[in-house]
């Protein structure tokens, strides 16, 4: 008889009982408001979305920055319209990373920060991503107020006197970079001299990540390097099937090392010198190793999603890993409440709170080479210390209107539809622990899809996990 967590709560590797914010509004997805331009976003959302947050705040300063995707511009200036309307300033910074938007949120001591962003999401994408004064996200609660306001349209309205002032600054990336470089050991890497392919995916991270290399003193290659809405380079997800070019750069050059971001660059893959893309799970792992031989009593967090060798690395290294629901806010939240240092998504997120609490790709990338500069090792060498167990993953389209009754009906027949299920966990959609691996299966909050996520042993068990849960997952959405 298998175990039931419900939502709301979740086990962490000690074994404790830990609660969890659940996302509930129809705006907001895992992260902010990620939409298909045209069809279910437009100028008059963003304007009523400035609105809301400027009455949210009720008086001070937004910066306000945006990714490449061709609508940005038009987004921005509805926004900042809709938040000068209630009396708060606007600063805005132009085409630079989140992590920036985040950071200079945080150092320049403004109000909020604002990103026009769909992140990883197609081109027809567009959305907003909030952030705090301490480089948080906006957590759901804060979210959900916000979607209060707009929905109600209790727009707070500024005196033709007493709009809001707009200002622009243009050194936001300038002090991101600074910063970076105050935390780590630059000499180190410096001395190595080390080759580095960069691929921005014609992202906003193309104003950022080769000129940290190059000031590195690495010898940067850059791909996919020019500012693109379009992304003609390649899809805005870096993984091993839309890295490609990258793994052959890698290759072709005998680069030290591969790096890929995603469209607004809040995300970080890396490519072995072999040319071997390496999942986030494990560089997890790999940096959290490290992470622990400074403070071992401070907990590594990840999300349900992560792979099974992240408890096993930290924990022989003599710490205890904390799980929790998808999504960055989620690790930040778990990261602020227990004081955690470190933590991370497998998708791609790595946070360093006593940096700030927002995905830092940049600095990730430094620590890597910091790694390999001390050791005298390869990249490759490093991460061949962590195992790699067999992960599939799967996504299955679903109307966004169907997917609560879906996971309800999942909730129930998932679990006698899997072999040997030992215990379900609806931490974040349903989890299922087995006798050999685990399943996961989640609706997306960005995309009109439900994901699917499974690890075992062998290559043929997960493989069996996969197509018994795709099955599954198949016969509830065609039931509605």
């Amino acid at each position: 008889m298998y175990t039931t967590l419900s939502v709301g709560t979740f086990f962490s590797s000690s074994g404790r009982l830990h609660s969890v914010y659940k996302m509930t509004g129809k705006l907001f997805g895992t992260t902010g408001v990620r939409k298909v331009y045209g069809t279910e976003f437009d100028l008059s959302m963003a304007l009523k979305l400035g609105k809301a947050l400027g009455t949210y705040l009720g008086e001070g300063s937004v910066v306000l920055a945006r990714d490449a995707r061709t609508t940005g511009p038009m987004i921005e200036d509805a926004l900042a319209a809709g938040i000068l309307s209630t009396g708060v300033n606007v600063v805005k910074a132009g085409m630079i990373p989140t992590p920036t938007l985040a950071f200079i949120t945080m150092h320049r001591g403004y109000n909020a920060g604002l990103m026009v962003t769909a992140s990883h999401n197609p081109p027809e994408y567009t959305g907003v991503k909030f952030w705090g004064p301490d480089s948080m996200g906006y957590t759901p609660e804060m979210e959900s107020e916000i979607e209060r306001i707009y929905t109600e349209e209790e727009f707070q309205v500024a005196k033709w006197n007493r709009l809001g002032q707009e200002q622009t600054i243009d050194n936001a990336v300038d002090d991101h970079v600074a910063s970076i470089l105050e935390q780590i050991d630059s000499k180190s890497i410096e001395s190595k001299k080390y080759n580095v392919v960069v691929d921005p995916g014609n992202g906003a991270g193309s104003v950022l990540a080769p000129y940290l290399m190059r000031s590195l003193a690495c010898k940067v290659i850059s791909i996919n390097s020019q500012p693109d809405g379009h992304f003609p380079g390649r899809v805005s997800e870096p993984d091993k099937e839309s890295l490609t070019d990258l793994i052959k750069m890698v290759k072709d050059t005998g680069a030290d090392l591969g790096i890929a971001h995603d469209g607004d660059a809040d995300r970080v893959v890396f490519v072995t010198e072999k040319g071997e893309v390496i999942r986030g799970d494990r560089t997890i792992a790999l940096l959290a190793r490290e992470e622990l031989k400074r403070s071992k009593k401070k907990p590594i967090v990840t999300t349900v999603d992560s792979s099974k060798i992240v408890d096993e690395t930290v924990e022989k290294a003599g710490g205890k890993t904390l799980r929790t629901p998808v999504g960055d806010i989620q690790v930040a939240l778990k990261m602020k409440e227990t004081g955690s240092v470190f933590g991370g998504e497998a998708a791609g997120v790595f946070i360093f709170s006593e940096f700030h609490y927002a995905p830092e790709p940049f600095l990730t990338a430094c620590r890597i080479l910091e790694l390999m500069a001390s050791t005298g090792r390869s990249f490759g060498e490093l991460i061949s210390e962590i195992p790699v167990y067999p992960l599939r993953k799967a996504k299955m389209k679903c109307e966004n209107t169907k997917k609560s009754a879906i996971m309800s009906t999942l909730a129930k027949s998932l679990p006698k539809a899997m072999e040997d299920t030992v215990e379900v966990i609806t931490v974040d959609g349903i989890g299922i622990s087995l006798e050999a691996g685990w399943v996961l299966v989640r609706p997306s909050g960005t995309e009109p899809v439900i994901r699917i996520t499974c690890e075992a042993p062998t290559d043929e068990q997960v493989e069996k996990i996969l197509a018994d849960a795709k099955a599954e997952v198949e016969r509830a959405i065609n039931g509605f």
